[in-house]
């Protein structure tokens, strides 16, 4: 027995990869223990926006909006600022619509309560959190090699994490499920089994149409010459994004829904959030130079992602392949925030997970291994620079915020700076048969 518990920890202490569980997991532990000194004001500060009282408020304004289907993508809703149009696809309405129909007042609500507290309402909300969670941890378990107890070391860590726990889970947002969705999409994408990949096309192209953004995953099937696939993908994504339409306006709601993407409400970016790519461009060359150079920094974004797509297409690694997708969707919206760095732990569990000598040199492992473990968990260290109950003018740009997007860029240069030095490339896996 001794000599199996020195095995088992002479392999974790040789594997590099263990430096993501060693610091996400102590982040947490001080988190837990600062808690007595600090009490909720520690919570307070994780969450987004310093302000725990917009609790799950993604969730239930969605909810709100889909009262009348119909007219969803012709009215102005909730926003910060005060008015925010419909944009996402029908699909993602017609799960807020069950949803919002399996609450205890069926059809309908009081116009002078809020949705969130009609009876019914929060449990309703727990068991959707409960769904997403599993169908997570589901696609932690398919994915590469299997291993119970550090899955739900995996599972637990990313589910307690500040990008987790303290913004996707805390507003309810659907980029939590659309994460586990695509992570579970892209595993049966190589299934040895032909029912297997084809679930994985319908998987990801529910994700295409509950967010738009993971089509970009659609290169991977023309990287690895599955044209067939690709085009039952593109097919799958159109009729999943089209035919919902006919519950939520028809023509004149497809309409709307176009011009809700391309109209005011959207076009108006946030410049000085550096969130999104355009922002950061936009924040350094206005520190640097003092000038607004709006058109400079989108030309800048929109080439930082040809150069994430390229480097997604020569990589010869299956999780490099995978991150730098997965940067197109994080960087690049403007109304990105830190629930979608979600996105980015679809690499993590595929690296976390795949065999050691098949991925990179082990300095680049243990460096995003360690960067990853400051990225998933806590902060608290944090507190040292920026105290408990800080935030900027800017609309939800809180410490933890700035720590987030700080180490998840440095993450991108590590990342990149692993594939640019990885000699030998290898082909792109196939589907099994």
């Amino acid at each position: 027995m001794k000599n199996e518990i020195r095995g088992s920890l002479g392999r974790w202490r040789r594997d590099p990869r263990n430096l993501f569980f060693l610091i996400s997991a102590a982040g947490l532990l001080l988190y837990f223990l600062l808690s007595f000194r600090y009490g909720g004001a520690l919570y307070a500060w994780t969450v987004q926006e310093n302000d725990p009282s917009i609790r799950f408020i993604d969730y239930f304004s969605h909810l709100q909006s889909v009262e009348n289907p119909p007219l969803l993508y012709h009215q102005i809703d909730w926003d910060a600022d005060g008015s925010y149009a419909s944009v996402f696809p029908p699909l993602a309405y017609c799960l807020y619509y069950l949803l919002y129909r399996l609450t205890a007042i069926s059809g309908g609500r009081p116009l002078s309560m809020k949705v969130e507290q009609i009876p019914g309402a929060l449990p309703v909300f727990t068991l959707y959190l409960i769904f997403n969670a599993l169908i997570f941890f589901l696609a932690i378990e398919m994915t590469g090699r299997r291993n119970r107890k550090k899955d739900l070391l995996l599972f637990t860590l990313l589910m307690l994490s500040a990008v987790f726990a303290g913004s996707g889970y805390m507003l309810g947002n659907s980029a939590v499920l659309v994460a586990g969705l695509l992570l579970l999409g892209l595993e049966l994408k190589d299934s040895r089994s032909a029912a297997g990949r084809e679930a994985g096309l319908l998987i990801l192209a529910v994700c295409v149409a509950m967010k738009l953004y993971p089509a970009v995953f659609g290169l991977l099937y023309l990287k690895e010459k599955r044209y067939r696939e690709l085009f039952r993908f593109i097919l799958y994504s159109l009729v999943l994004v089209v035919v919902p339409f006919a519950f939520f306006g028809g023509l004149a709601g497809f309409q709307a829904w176009i011009g809700n993407l391309t109209g005011p409400l959207q076009s108006a970016d946030f410049y000085g959030r550096p969130q999104f790519l355009k922002g950061l461009f936009y924040t350094l060359i206005r520190r640097l130079t003092g000038r607004e150079e709006m058109t400079l920094s989108a030309v800048l974004a929109v080439a930082t992602c040809l150069l994430w797509a390229w480097l997604a297409w020569r990589s010869g690694s299956r999780w490099r392949t995978r991150f730098f997708l997965a940067c197109l969707m994080v960087f690049f919206p403007s109304g990105a925030y830190r629930y979608t760095l979600a996105y980015l732990s679809i690499p993590l569990v595929t690296l976390l997970k795949s065999d050691r000598e098949a991925e990179m040199r082990p300095w680049a492992e243990g460096a995003v291994s360690a960067i990853y473990g400051l990225l998933y968990t806590v902060p608290v260290w944090w507190l040292l620079a920026f105290p408990v109950g800080w935030r900027s003018d800017l609309q939800t740009l809180t410490s933890v915020e700035i720590y987030l997007y700080l180490i998840a860029y440095v993450l991108v240069a590590a990342v990149m700076a692993a594939e640019c030095t990885e000699k030998r490339l290898r082909r792109p896996q196939k589907a099994r048969k």
